[in-house]
């Protein structure tokens, strides 16, 4: 009888897994890799300051390409690492309050796994000393930079500064480190995007469907280059970032050709990113933009791809699932 009973509870939980309306595992076993990767590719070259001379600095990226067979030109997504524009790598991850964060390169891998090719680039930062090109399709009065001057802004760089080793910021001279190096950061991944564009054909992409997707200062560059710069790309990802030196409010005066944007904030995300992504959030909702914004309950700033998030309209998903569901939507259909 011990059996029996044993059994029928048992009989029961099995009957219930194959009748469900959704299953939680499928018997497709995937090969253990599904990509490969070329590394250290070059695309493009970003002026530099070295002794008060102008030098040109290689720019490069790594490409991750599917393994599996494609019926034509593929969907791409171009990733942006993190760092507070003074440093970072996109194979490198960032450990802090108590979380690590999902590499630009994790990222890339598991896009690679469901068909998509690939890009993590490094760009220059503040200490590669950063000469800006001739500003293109902005001006001089579309650049708002009082915000490092912020207490906020000062506090959160100089952080970083202390453990660098680097000189403190002081409302003197933030302003000039700050502003070249965010616009040198936006300069490369336009430099990016429009390498891979030209070379479509080379890496087997659709020029029309490429997304980016950044963590913290990149999720800021990816916005400064979509939304400020314009540069056409399909859609955008962003993970705890916020737009900077590029004024939105000038230059976004219509959601007609803007990309649409999936952009996720940690509830205990840096005060920073917090008090700069509101108010965009409030201009994309008065032009009618297309976003979709999602919570991360309970991590900071660093937190990785498995984390729950909580979409707008109540969802719950990881945001690996949650950003794959929205570039397959925005790339695929």
């Amino acid at each position: 009888m011990k059996k029996l009973k044993l059994l029928i509870p048992l009989a029961f939980v099995c009957g219930s897994f194959t009748v469900s309306a959704q299953s939680y595992f499928t018997a497709e076993i995937p090969d253990i890799v599904r990509y490969k990767v070329t590394e250290d590719v070059k695309y493009g070259e970003g002026a530099v300051l070295i002794d008060g001379k102008e030098s040109m600095k290689d720019l490069v990226m790594d490409v991750y390409y599917p393994t599996s067979e494609a019926d034509g030109p593929r969907a791409s997504v171009i990733l942006t690492h993190g760092g507070s524009w003074h440093r970072g790598h996109p194979r490198v991850p960032y450990v802090g309050l108590g979380s690590q964060s999902t590499t630009m390169s994790q990222y890339a891998m598991r896009y690679a796994q469901e068909g998509y090719v690939a890009f993590t680039i490094r760009y220059r930062v503040a200490t590669d000393n950063p000469a800006n090109a001739p500003y293109e399709g902005f001006t001089e009065d579309d650049l708002e930079t009082d915000f490092f001057n912020t207490p906020q802004a000062i506090a959160q760089g100089n952080v970083i500064r202390a453990q660098m080793g680097l000189e403190m910021f002081t409302n003197d001279n933030v302003v000039d480190i700050m502003k070249s190096a965010v616009i040198a950061s936006a300069e490369d991944l336009r430099t990016a995007i429009r390498h891979v564009k030209d070379a479509s054909d080379q890496y087997n992409i659709d020029p029309e469907k490429i997304a980016l997707a950044g963590f913290s200062a990149g999720a800021a560059t990816s916005i400064n280059v979509a939304y400020g710069m314009q540069e056409e790309v399909a859609a955008v990802v962003v993970n705890s970032g916020y737009p900077t030196v590029f004024n939105m409010e000038k230059l976004m005066t219509s959601a007609e050709g803007m990309p649409p944007a999936l952009i996720f904030l940690a509830q205990n995300d840096y005060p920073v990113v917090d008090m700069e992504i509101k108010p965009f959030l409030k201009h994309l909702d008065n032009l009618g933009a297309e976003y979709d914004f999602n919570w991360i309950p309970g991590l900071g700033h660093f937190y990785p791809s498995g984390s729950t998030s909580l979409g707008s309209d109540g969802s719950q998903m990881s945001i690996e699932q949650r950003s794959l569901q929205f570039l397959n939507d925005k790339l695929r259909n």
